[in-house]
């Protein structure tokens, strides 16, 4: 179903010989110009019955010389919008690069992962949970808050956490390990940060239920002597936590790779793809991507201008009223 790059290769390759036809051309004309002018002794004179020819030739040079210039610089200009593009919105990972038909065909299914392994920015809970910890240490070095605030604060932690590790559970099927199918790939690629994560978590929710927590209800007791003790517990949990995050960051990148993959159509080749029952909002696409038959209106109908740059499209839950063309 997957467009042929041997076909896309031919293409390039054919491009690449015209545009070396033309300079060659362009190159042997001019050699010919001179060596004529020279054969007849310099710039012929108005009355020289050749006039007509050399003029022509001349005209002909500077026109073929203005076309050949246009061209490369064209191809150099989309070269470098595509790179600027392409950087703008992230790097191309492993399953970015598998067939726009296949990516398209299991969008739907790779999205709905992504969701069960990320169902809201872990990173930024990560980020919070460090954030409450330190709260509660400079709570416990400032003596004028009472200590029983510091265990409201341990509970508010723990809620924190409990609703992190509340998220679906990882989940990976044996046939992931092969990596032959494409969903299973994304699972796979999604999963290995995700068990870290979740280990990761356990170890914190251990530390904090078995030790911080103890350590703060026996602060009540005898005060704040014993703040040393809890203030080392409390900075092992910060530890724990920022490799957490450093988990947690891991898998935004992942979720970042599987969302590009099934959003990121910008030239790519869907002809050959059965686009029935696929859905298709949240799409980009370009001038360069090629649709199968009657489907190009429709999704013309249903794009708007894209934030990504100019000349990108992206479908809309809501069509539009009228045509927009891509490189509007």
């Amino acid at each position: 179903m997957g467009s042929d790059p041997r076909a896309a290769e031919g293409n390039s390759r054919h491009d690449d010989d015209l545009d070396a036809l033309l300079t060659t051309m362009h190159r042997r004309l001019g050699i010919a110009i001179v060596d004529r002018l020279n054969a007849h002794g310099g710039p012929p004179e108005l009355r020289t019955p050749d006039l007509a020819l050399d003029r022509l030739l001349a005209a002909t040079h500077r026109a073929t010389g203005k076309a050949v210039s246009r061209r490369l610089s064209r191809d150099d200009y989309a070269a470098q919008r595509n790179s600027a593009l392409q950087a703008s919105l992230g790097p191309r990972g492993h399953l970015a690069r598998r067939p726009a038909t296949i990516r398209v065909k299991y969008r739907e299914g790779a999205l709905r992962l992504v969701h069960t392994y990320w169902p809201f920015d872990l990173a930024e809970a990560m980020r919070t949970a460090v954030r409450i910890v330190q709260d509660l240490c400079d709570l416990l070095g400032d003596s004028a808050q009472p200590l029983g605030r510091a265990d409201t604060v341990v509970e508010q932690l723990r809620d924190h956490l409990e609703g992190m590790s509340r998220r679906p559970q990882p989940y990976r099927s044996q046939a992931a390990l092969s990596g032959l199918d494409y969903l299973n790939a994304v699972q796979s690629a999604l999963a290995d940060p995700a068990e870290r994560l979740a280990n990761e978590l356990h170890s914190i929710r251990e530390l904090l239920d078995e030790e911080l927590a103890p350590s703060v209800t026996a602060l009540q007791a005898p005060g704040r002597a014993y703040l040393f003790g809890v203030g080392a517990v409390a900075q092992d949990l910060i530890d724990d936590l920022a490799h957490g995050c450093g988990h947690a960051d891991t898998l935004a990148r992942v979720v970042a790779e599987v969302e590009r993959a099934s959003n990121d159509f910008i030239g790519a080749d869907l002809t050959s793809a059965k686009l029935d029952d696929v859905p298709l909002e949240g799409i980009l696409w370009d001038a360069t991507t090629l649709w199968p038959a009657q489907w190009e209106t429709r999704v013309r109908r249903a794009s708007l201008p894209s934030d990504e740059e100019h000349g990108v499209l992206v479908v809309a839950a809501e069509g539009c009223d009228s045509v927009v063309h891509a490189d509007a």
